[in-house]
């Protein structure tokens, strides 16, 4: 069994593509597209980034990666495809964690 802090670890580096120690936009964009969530337009996913990004630096940290992942509530949504910024962040915190409780979230 891996810990929420070692899951947290592998699920960030499996979101820093280059392992430069941050994940920016096109790299948190292929991340989540691998895990099978389609954003619907380049808009959509700037403001579910935005969500992420704290300090509006236009790069996630791991500080920034694991304190969105773990700090807002979750929300039960309806499978709408018209979804905002917030609940496609919600469904992204979802399959994160529900993959990482499976031990790990790459392919």
């Amino acid at each position: 069994m891996q810990s929420e802090e070692q899951v947290l670890t592998k699920s960030f580096k499996y979101f820093d593509l280059n392992n430069n120690g941050t994940v920016e936009p096109e790299e948190f964009a292929k991340a989540i597209e691998k895990i099978g969530i389609m954003i619907p337009t380049r808009q959509d996913l700037n403001a579910l980034f935005s969500l992420y990004d704290a300090d509006g630096s236009g790069a996630l940290s791991y500080k920034e990666f694991s304190s969105a992942l773990f700090s807002r509530p979750m929300t039960s949504g309806g499978g709408s495809a018209n979804r905002g910024p917030e609940e496609l962040a919600e469904v992204l915190k979802t399959k994160l964690v529900s993959r990482g409780s499976r031990g790990f979230i790459g392919l």
